[in-house]
């Protein structure tokens, strides 16, 4: 079904989407920070050690959302163009391919824990909290990448908040199992560390069963055949458009670790880098809505492509950039303004806290720009136009992000604001750039130009 087209109901249309999908984002970034902060009361190299294996998972998680962009767009397409039995198709092809990927995750976790830690320098108590914690809790990603491919699915049948409504369940009680873990070791079998990672574990896994028994239960297609067969069109463009997503997020990854370590060579390294670990634990959650917001509105983009609506559907997406600005540029100048006291949470070092002002500025520029990151290039992947959008992103990330990122921190000195400059530069020339391809219609040539034409039909697909 075709969202209404008046423009009236733009905004409601998206914020039905928008609120769970921030809500659910919001509680599964804040169950390992909360993992991390009642460990912190236990032990200080236990906390240390969750938090390291903990990033280990995140970038699981990172292909896994890759996985499910790839599915968001296939189903929705499917949809929009309503064909029902291949939304069926496409959404459980993509729950084999995020299982086969988190099942191989997941044995690799298991087997390679202690080297993963060794490699990244962790050694004493540290290291062996990490490994406890690691093997166990590593065995979740399989079903990590199933949640998040169930809740793209429910997304997409337009029932957001119900798959928000398990994740906080569920989160809910993992808290409770970590804190039952810690405060009643000795009455177990196992470390506490080795609990939090079991509850992580069961609660992933309760977490899926109860998604996939509603999805059963709502007749959202469920079909043990269509698991096992794939359909070779829409895996190649689940695979397309994650790998073009996990392409960029990799790139963006590998690129702070590096701008990291120009960091670390600064000045003023130590302090640097202590400011940096407290901003990157806060400013996430100034994007988590807008984030929020590019999702739905690339839900409801895909629709009216697959439904071959294509001046609806960028119609759409260009009157999005204008509530995405205001949440961004809102959170970020209530961040800059709250700077201090959030930052003295963690530290009372005036000169950590000092450091941190430019920064906290210059992320009001940052997350300005990436408004149109969120906008438009959730509307290029809701059409699968992500290849031209993607080697922009690449080039940028290394060339302004990580090379003036060096040039402007190590070689004229400007330290962690330098690097700060660099990323604005970086996404205000993305997000400028990946706006332009967005409203040129670059992405719309493959489907007017395809015999399926206004249809939105399977020769559009995977373009």
């Amino acid at each position: 079904m075709i969202p209404e087209k008046n423009n009236q109901l733009v905004l409601p249309s998206v914020m039905s989407l928008a609120v769970p999908i921030a809500v659910e984002t919001l509680l599964r970034n804040l169950i390992n920070t909360m993992n991390v902060f009642l460990l912190s009361g236990y032990s200080d190299e236990a906390a240390s050690g969750v938090g390291v294996a903990n990033q280990v998972i995140n970038i699981v998680l990172m292909f896994s959302m890759a996985i499910s962009v790839g599915a968001s767009v296939i189903v929705n397409h499917d949809l929009g163009a309503g064909r029902r039995d291949m939304a069926s198709v496409s959404a459980m092809n993509s729950l084999s391919v995020a299982f086969l990927f988190g099942a191989g995750v997941s044995l690799f976790l298991f087997f390679t824990a202690g080297p993963l830690m060794s490699a990244v320098g962790l050694t004493g108590a540290t290291y062996e909290y990490a490994v406890s914690y690691l093997t166990v809790a590593g065995l979740s990603a399989g079903f990590l990448s199933l949640s998040q491919v169930l809740s793209t699915i429910f997304r997409s049948y337009k029932n957001a908040r119900l798959s928000m409504l398990v994740i906080t369940a569920v989160n809910a009680i993992n808290l409770l199992f970590t804190h039952l873990s810690i405060r009643f070791e000795s009455r177990l079998p196992f470390g506490a560390v080795t609990g939090v990672g079991l509850s992580k574990l069961i609660c992933e896994i309760l977490g899926v069963l109860i998604l996939g028994a509603l999805m059963i239960r709502l007749g959202y297609g469920f079909s043990l055949y269509n698991a096992f067969h794939f359909d070779g069109k829409r895996v190649k463009e689940l695979f397309s458009v994650g790998a073009s997503a996990s392409a960029e997020s990799l790139s963006y990854n590998i690129g702070t670790l590096l701008t990291t370590s120009f960091i670390a060579k600064s000045s003023l390294g130590a302090l640097a880098l202590s400011a940096k670990v407290y901003v990157g634990t806060v400013n996430p959650y100034e994007q988590v809505f807008g984030n929020a917001l590019g999702q739905s509105g690339q839900i409801i983009a895909g629709k009216l492509i697959g439904a071959g609506e294509y001046d609806e559907a960028q119609k759409r997406v260009n009157k999005l950039w204008k509530f995405l600005m205001i949440s961004n540029v809102a959170s970020s100048l209530l961040l800059y303004i709250f700077h201090k006291p959030i930052i003295g949470l963690f530290t009372d070092d005036p000169q950590i806290i000092a450091m941190t002002g430019p920064l906290f500025l210059l992320e009001i520029v940052i997350n300005a720009s990436r408004t149109l990151n969120h906008c438009f290039n959730s509307g290029n992947r809701a059409a699968g136009y992500v290849f031209w959008p993607a080697m922009v992103a690449l080039g940028s990330l290394w060339a302004i992000y990580v090379g003036c990122g060096y040039l402007f921190c190590n070689v004229l000195g400007l330290g962690i604001t330098g690097i700060w400059i660099a990323m604005a530069t970086d996404e205000t020339t993305r997000g400028l750039t990946t706006g332009i391809l967005w409203l040129t219609k670059k992405w719309q040539k493959k489907y007017r130009s395809s015999p399926a034409g206004k249809s939105g039909g399977d020769q559009a697909l995977g373009s």
